[in-house]
């Protein structure tokens, strides 16, 4: 810009700003002026009657002409005198007031007129006033309306100036970058021309390079090619002539390209999960595998997940079917009714020994592990393979996953039944413990689910190994479960060999737990672990009920007399006393070594050339001999059997305990039907009732049901001495939330000790009773002794002499001094009822030859020499 031009814009715009500066001041000061002056504006309309000033005033309204012309009731009320100030500009005159018209009359004409004129020249007086204030401020607009027009006369001879320059850039600037633009537009046209030219071109050739792609096996470059031909024809070439035909023909060749890798797919995992790779290897077509599964996934088909679970249960099947054969073949078992190509191989496999059973199930692990193995690394291609095929969509969709989710609990909620079922069957939890209810879907549910999206496809990936492992669980477990449905194999069974088989089985699952194949169950609910449940519990059951019908047929067929004691059950007895632990032990075999058993505290070494007796009569424990009947050694076997088997299986200690505890009461009750029912009569045929069979059985302990009044005492304490063992084996294993079930064993064998006095308590009655009888048929005669206490003493002697041998010496001292306590109590009630007394000394005499007659041969028996006897006269005068 030149300087001249600046100096003439700066003049200009200087006139303009001082024009603007004097506007300014004068609307300033108007401003102050009306500021002052507000006070008397509001003067004229206050000191006003307010009915004349309202906007709403009309004449033709009764009500306002009611309040002009005519008086009101009231002189407040006056419309006339009514002001917003309270104070009226024209007051009433003397006229006015002097006049009197009532209320509702019409005022005075003359009055009234003259009071409107005065009202009308004050309004116009103050209008005026207002005019004349307003004079300046109307010239001072005047003046400034001509500075006005000159300046609109510079703006626009300015405006014509700049439009003339701009006309000149436009032809100058503009119009060359215009023509540069409609160029770059037709190079772009022309070049996008070339491309679509290009791309017909391209889609002339599809189909042919479809078929070469597919002839290499190249999948998903063929699927690329197909999907940018339909994406270019839909978007590009849309409405093309010649290519009318050509979306059709490659939507059709999309469709047999996807049945054929689904047709490639089936057969290369069949090759692949059917076939044992080479040793170092784990899947053998890697490559071809890929390609397929790329061209599957971007094709988004994804019913090769049901292709591959079906596969897989197959391969678990094959695996399984393939190791059992040649166990079976190698195992030694009776071949000439099997089969190899049958499918049914559970008759052989219950034929198997235990041992080679476990080197099947071994193997059979080992195997199905391995299979796992391969499907985990068929899981990592999987993964691989979905990531190159979607990789925008490695976060997924979280709604579609849920609402698969909920498919997957409908269909796991039918299995429900069955987990309750066996998770009921288990007192104490064993191998199952708590509840199996894992609320998140199984890898077999999920994959049952048909596969959708790519967000459900990413969630079930993950789980094609566990779900591999979770068939191989289930086949294993048909596989246990198998030999378990014959009789006679459980029965041989013993719970070492059962707990080799729970020991086995948990560590197939810590290995699968470590590679992390219990992801989506618990190994404790998953169905190996059920199984192994189902079968301790089977086991335990059968194992109970073998032992409860042992005892009912040892005491249904008791002969209630002594049993001989051989050196096995001593020897039995003898390890549970040194080692505190309660087991079943072998026969001692004879050879040249020496053999050692204990009797009597003292250890007896018997030369092999010796002939020594195998049975001994009485059986010892801590150098006290036990005569005790066979019912009760056999139970002391039972015991040990249980001991043995709470050792083994540690799992189910609650399930031991509660049925130990059973067999403990039925033998106690049992007993006490027989001895304090006497039953025993009636089941063994016994015609008398002998002091020997009375006596046999105060201390034994536990084992025998239908032992009579006799056998009972002996053999209860027998069986209770071995019961705190039992606790102490049940003690190590329980847990410490469990161990209150140990107040079972205190109140058994208090139970025991209970009826342990019962039957003393009966021997004495029986006792008591006879000597009762006998006294009641005393008569004081001249001869002495007489036969009534002849007869006592002989059959006191015979009851002595019958428990001898039987029961400890204390025992029976104490017996019989409870015996004689009776004695004096019916001999003195007797003499007294006779009237015998000291005033009649003849018969006095004689009844004390009798008593002193008894007092002899009652001191004559070998228990009864430190019993202290009273006088005839002591138990006269108490």
């Amino acid at each position: 810009m030149a300087d001249a031009s600046f100096e003439s814009y700066c003049q200009a715009a200087g006139e303009s700003y001082k024009r603007y500066q004097a506007v300014k001041r004068a609307l300033r000061l108007s401003h102050v002026e009306g500021a002052e002056q507000q006070g008397d504006e509001r003067q004229d309309a206050e000191d006003l009657p307010t009915i004349f000033i309202d906007p709403r005033f009309n004449l033709g309204d009764s009500s306002t002409f009611s309040a002009v012309f005519t008086v009101p009731a009231n002189d407040s009320l006056d419309a006339l005198k009514q002001t917003l100030s309270g104070k009226n500009v024209i007051p009433a005159t003397p006229l006015e007031i002097a006049i009197d018209k009532k209320p509702g009359e019409f005022r005075d004409y003359e009055a009234l007129q003259n009071r409107l004129e005065m009202m009308h020249d004050v309004v116009d007086g103050r209008l005026a006033g207002k005019l004349v204030a307003k004079t300046d401020d109307f010239w001072q607009v005047v003046r400034s309306y001509s500075g006005l027009q000159e300046q609109l006369a510079n703006a626009l001879q300015c405006v014509m100036v700049v439009r003339k320059n701009l006309k000149h850039v436009d032809e100058l600037v503009c119009d060359t970058s215009k023509k540069i633009v409609e160029v770059q537009e037709k190079y772009e046209q022309k070049k996008n021309l070339l491309a679509k030219l290009h791309d017909i071109a391209c889609l002339r050739e599809a189909q042919s390079t479809v078929q070469m792609m597919l002839s290499q096996g190249d999948y998903p470059k063929a699927i690329e090619c197909i999907e940018t031909s339909l994406d270019v024809l839909s978007k590009e070439l849309n409405g093309v002539t010649c290519f009318r035909h050509l979306a059709s023909q490659l939507r059709e060749l999309y469709s047999v390209i996807g049945r054929m890798m689904n047709e490639d797919f089936t057969s290369l995992i069949q090759k692949e999960l059917g076939v044992k790779p080479e040793a170092g290897t784990m899947i053998q077509a890697e490559g071809e595998l890929s390609a397929v599964l790329l061209g599957l996934m971007r094709m988004r088909k994804y019913s090769f997940i049901s292709v591959l679970r079906e596969e897989i249960v197959e391969g678990v099947k094959s695996v399984m079917r393939h190791v059992i054969k040649n166990q079976i073949l190698t195992s030694g078992v009776d071949l000439s009714d099997f089969d190899p190509s049958l499918t049914q191989l559970g008759e052989p496999v219950r034929r198997m020994k235990h041992a080679d059973f476990l080197k099947t199930v071994r193997a059979v692990m080992d195997e199905e592990f391995y299979f796992c193995k391969r499907l985990e690394a068929l899981q990592d291609i999987l993964l691989e393979t979905v990531e190159r095929a979607h990789p925008s969509n490695r976060n997924g969709s979280q709604d579609v996953i849920i609402e698969r989710l909920e498919e997957a609990k409908i269909i796991e909620s039918d299995s429900d039944d069955e987990t309750e079922s066996v998770s009921k069957s288990t007192g104490s939890g064993g191998f199952v413990s708590g509840s199996a209810g894992n609320s998140n879907a199984t890898a077999t549910t999920l994959l049952s689910i048909e596969v959708r999206s790519d967000a459900f496809l990413r969630r079930v990936l993950p789980l094609i190994a566990e779900f591999g492992h979770q068939c191989a669980q289930q086949r294993i477990s048909r596989l246990l479960i198998a030999r378990a449905k014959n009789s006679s194999v459980t029965e041989t069974t013993s719970p070492t060999q059962l707990s080799e088989c729970i020991a086995l089985v948990k560590e197939y699952q810590s290995q699968c737990d470590e590679e992390g194949w219990y992801s989506t169950q618990n190994q404790k609910v998953g169905g190996l672990g059920r199984a192994i449940n189902k079968l301790s519990m089977d086991y335990i059951e059968k194992f109970h009920a073998a032992r409860k019908v042992r005892i009912g047929n040892m005491l249904d067929t008791e002969l209630w007399k002594a049993a001989d004691v051989s050196i096995e059950d001593q020897h039995l007895v003898d390890v549970a006393i040194e080692t505190g632990k309660l087991r079943n032990t072998k026969r001692i075999d004879d050879g040249p070594s020496k053999k050692m058993f204990k009797r009597t505290g003292s250890s007896t070494t018997i030369d092999s050339g010796t002939s020594v007796s195998n049975v001994m009569q009485g059986i010892i424990v801590d150098e006290e001999s036990y005569v005790v009947v066979g019912s009760s050694i056999t139970m002391i076997q039972v015991l040990a059997d249980y001991c043995e088997a709470i050792s083994e299986m540690p799992l189910f200690a609650q399930d031991w305990n509660s049925r130990v505890i059973e067999l403990l009461k039925i033998f106690n009750s049992r007993c006490c039907q027989l001895i304090l029912g006497a039953g025993a009569l009636q089941l063994v045929g016994l015609k008398t009732i002998s002091v020997r069979n009375l006596g046999i059985s105060i201390e034994f302990s536990s084992v025998i049901l239908h032992i009579f009044l006799a056998l009972a005492g002996r053999s209860l304490e027998l069986v209770c001495r071995f019961i705190p063992m039992v606790h102490d084996e049940m003690d190590k294993i329980l847990p410490e939330d469990r161990k209150s079930l140990l107040r079972y064993f205190k109140q058994v064998e208090g139970e025991y000790r209970d009826h342990v006095t019962e039957i003393a308590a009966k021997l004495i009655t029986v006792i008591a009773h006879y000597t009762t009888n006998c006294l009641g048929m005393w008569d004081v005669k001249g001869v002495i002794p007489s036969p009534e206490f002849q007869q006592i003493c002989r059959h006191m002697l015979k009851f002595h002499n019958g428990l001898t041998g039987i029961m400890p010496r204390n025992q029976i001292e104490t017996l019989f001094r409870q015996v004689h306590e009776n004695f004096k109590a019916n001999l003195r009630e007797h003499v007294i009822g006779m009237g015998i007394t000291i005033q009649a000394p003849l018969k006095y005499g004689y009844a004390t030859k009798d008593y002193m007659f008894y007092q002899q041969n009652l001191k004559n028996m070998e228990s009864c020499r430190d019993l202290e006897l009273e006088s005839f006269d002591d138990i006269m005068l108490d």
